[in-house]
């Protein structure tokens, strides 16, 4: 496709290189690097030279007159434009000479501006990036997506389906998961790749596009497999789905657009308009999304308050509440209830029933004093796929997220809460080996960060404790944030690990202990470099800490405060030298996205410890146990929901996060039918308040947000 100009006028070569000209030679000709599909520049100049043409075969090189850069630039964007035009004959929205520049300045990237592609030249440990073939493929697929959504009257919005479709029109030209390979000069490593370690849905979207983007190119890849390996078909099914306009969805509801394509897809694979009874290809497709946490349910909301602890020997039913909306409700064949006794791994399913409405319920059996039961709940739709698991990634293996947890018939015996009562004595913040530089263990108020400074969706560091109460104040986390709207990584882990490491405590006059702390972890929040990639791990030790037993061991993150618990003699001998610890690591990964240490933020409050009752139950409630509020954020009203059944000497008082009370009231008494107030908020000021509620002695506390 390369231009030839004599006697001023331009012909082009066809796709192998060959022409024929209408004129006698000799004949003087000017050749340069442009086509009707791309047009190099380097420095703004354009590689070109003159020769004369004799009568007869020429054969004419760019050797001496352009760069093996600037050749393999010119060449790839041909090739790229190519496989568009024969997968979508009728666009011709990148019919044009895309200007791509060549060696511009900066390192270890590439980009595309709405205009033109570029790329930059070898340096800081990165090849020039004009020299490998799907970098060149990526950057053109950006234009693909532009211009084809503006084809069809819409923008290519979302960030994660940008990077990833710019990813899918790589790999399906390359038939090879690992893209990129070549990028560095030190090693043979890609960028990215589809063939290993999956990007599930949704405890894998982090908030950064390129690893937002794996999650729905990963499905598309290995549905691609599933179904023969056969690109004709994909790429037939691919094309239809895209013009669904999917990435018209905002930054943030990749959830909603991933489920929309899967749905296309099957749409597009069918052959009798009902994608209920099956299409030709449907369970490869569903499969392969699933593979990915993507299902024709992942849309779907299920809403329930976690049980805490439950009276020996007595059932515990677990209360859902699902909301899924047509037609995504046609897809769901059952709601299941997963639970499991005392880390045996021998995970029971029970169907959740459907009695009333929206409400689904189900039932595990009395258990025995000192049991600790983990649970979580999710659905499963037509294709037998388990998907809208909550806690999210409990299903996960391996890696999982932490599940719920009951403890059964036990009574608090050891409390440390950070604030008032530190029974378990002095905690070291710091061990020798540790070596991370910032980000150490302390015990201080957290002021928390966001990547988007108040809002609360962009948490990264926490930004409240979670004792609560009155007395509610400090926690043990890495190193406190210098201020809300300060940098996400000002004072996270650097360098290495930290340890967070308890006395020595003598157990061994207890029956059967239960220990549980709450956690805070994140290694993968928005705008983080290398997502994913580093670990949180607990230990235990029966002999004072000569040695370590894994409680954790997890790079999965869950940015809120959690639950653990556990039965000790699961784990180690119960002696009087019971010892425990939190690790929390940062690890350099050159050559990873966003190059160097990630963003590591760990916080750890209410460590229990816990023995068989003298009673029945013991009742550890949390805010979430006792009341609820909506909406959240707020501008005009906040409604109070209590959800028990009698609470006298009620209190409520509002907090700005300065400590000024802005709001209180008392109720003597409030029972089920009178449990809902709400709480003028038109008159504050935007920002984050902290509504307490007080029941006789116990008090809780929550979080919401006044917007203006």
């Amino acid at each position: 496709n390369v231009s030839v100009t004599i006697g001023g006028t331009e012909y082009f070569a066809d796709g192998d290189g060959n022409m024929n000209f209408p004129v006698s030679g000799p004949a003087n000709a000017n050749i340069e690097l442009s086509g009707p599909w791309s047009h190099v520049y380097t420095d703004g100049n354009t590689p070109d030279f003159n020769i004369q043409l004799m009568e007869g075969n020429n054969t004419v090189s760019f050797d001496a007159d352009a760069n093996i850069k600037e050749l393999s630039a010119y060449r790839n964007v041909n090739i790229v434009h190519d496989h568009c035009k024969a997968l979508m004959p009728t666009f011709n929205g990148m019919d044009f000479s895309l200007t791509t520049n060549v060696d511009i300045a900066g390192e270890c990237n590439a980009f595309y501006d709405g205009s033109s592609i570029n790329f930059y030249d070898i340096g800081g440990g990165c090849n020039a990036t004009s020299q490998i073939a799907d970098v060149v493929y990526h950057e053109y697929g950006h234009g693909i997506n532009d211009n084809y959504y503006q084809s069809l009257g819409a923008n290519f919005m979302n960030g994660a389906m940008g990077e990833g479709y710019a990813d899918y029109w790589g790999i399906s030209i390359t038939d090879n998961p690992h893209l990129g390979q070549g990028f560095y000069t030190t090693n043979e490593d890609g960028i990215r790749r589809y063939d290993m370690d999956p990007k599930v849905y949704p405890q894998d979207l982090v908030g950064e596009v390129h690893a937002d983007g794996e999650i729905i190119v990963g499905a598309w890849y290995d549905s691609h497999l599933l179904m023969g390996a056969d690109w004709l078909l994909t790429d037939d099914l691919f094309v239809q789905a895209y013009a669904g306009l999917q990435a018209t969805a905002f930054n943030g509801g990749e959830g909603a657009a991933y489920v929309d394509v899967l749905l296309d897809v099957l749409q597009a694979d069918d052959d009798d308009a009902d994608i209920t009874n099956g299409t030709p290809n449907g369970l490869a497709i569903v499969e392969g999304f699933a593979i990915h946490g993507i299902t024709l349910l992942s849309n779907a909301s299920l809403n329930h308050n976690p049980i805490m602890a439950a009276a020996a020997d007595e059932d515990i039913d677990i209360d859902v509440l699902l909301i899924l909306q047509f037609p995504f409700s046609d897809y769901l064949s059952e709601a299941q209830m997963f639970y499991n006794i005392n880390e045996e791994n021998n995970w029971t399913a029970v169907e959740l029933l459907n009695p009333n409405g929206n409400n689904w319920t189900a039932t595990i059996p009395g258990q025995p004093a000192g049991t600790v039961i983990e649970y979580y709940i999710g659905l499963v739709d037509i294709f037998g796929n388990l998907t809208s698991v909550q806690p999210a990634g409990a299903q996960t293996n391996p890696d999982p997220n932490l599940p719920n947890y009951i403890l059964v018939g036990v009574e608090k015996v050891i409390e440390h809460d950070g604030d008032t009562t530190e029974e378990f004595g002095q905690w070291q913040t710091g061990v020798p080996g540790d070596l991370a530089t910032t980000g150490t263990w302390e015990l201080n108020i957290p002021i928390g960060s966001f990547a988007t400074p108040g809002d609360l969706s962009t948490v990264v560091a926490p930004y409240y404790e979670h004792t609560g109460g009155v007395d509610g104040l400090l926690c043990f986390l890495t190193g406190q944030s210098p201020t809300p709207d300060g940098g996400i990584g000002e004072n996270d882990v650097d360098g290495g690990h930290t340890t967070l490491r308890s006395p020595i405590v003598d157990i061994s006059g207890f029956e059967d202990p239960v220990l549980s702390y709450w956690r805070w972890y994140v290694n993968a929040p928005q705008g983080g470099a290398n997502p994913g990639q580093d670990w949180w791990q607990v230990q235990v030790s029966d002999d004072g800490g000569s040695s370590w037993v894994y409680v954790e061991n997890t790079k999965t993150q869950d940015i809120k405060w959690r639950r653990n618990a556990f039965r000790v003699q699961d784990f180690v001998d119960i002696t009087s030298e019971f010892r425990m610890q939190m690790i929390a690591s940062d690890s350099l990964h050159i050559g990873q996205n966003l190059d160097g240490g990630s963003l590591i933020e760990a916080a750890v409050d209410d460590i229990y410890l816990w023995d068989l009752a003298s009673g029945d139950n013991v009742e550890e409630l949390t805010a979430d146990d006792v009341f609820s509020i909506y909406p959240n954020p707020v501008s005009d009203e906040l409604t109070l929901q209590l959800d028990m059944k009698k609470a006298e000497g009620v209190s409520i008082q509002v907090t700005d996060m300065a400590g000024r009370i802005v709001h209180q009231e008392n109720w003597a008494q409030l029972s089920r039918g009178e449990s809902r107030k709400t709480i003028p908020t038109r008159s504050l000021t935007g920002g984050m308040y902290l509504l307490t509620l007080s029941i006789g002695d116990r008090t809780y506390t929550k979080v919401f947000t006044v917007i203006d």
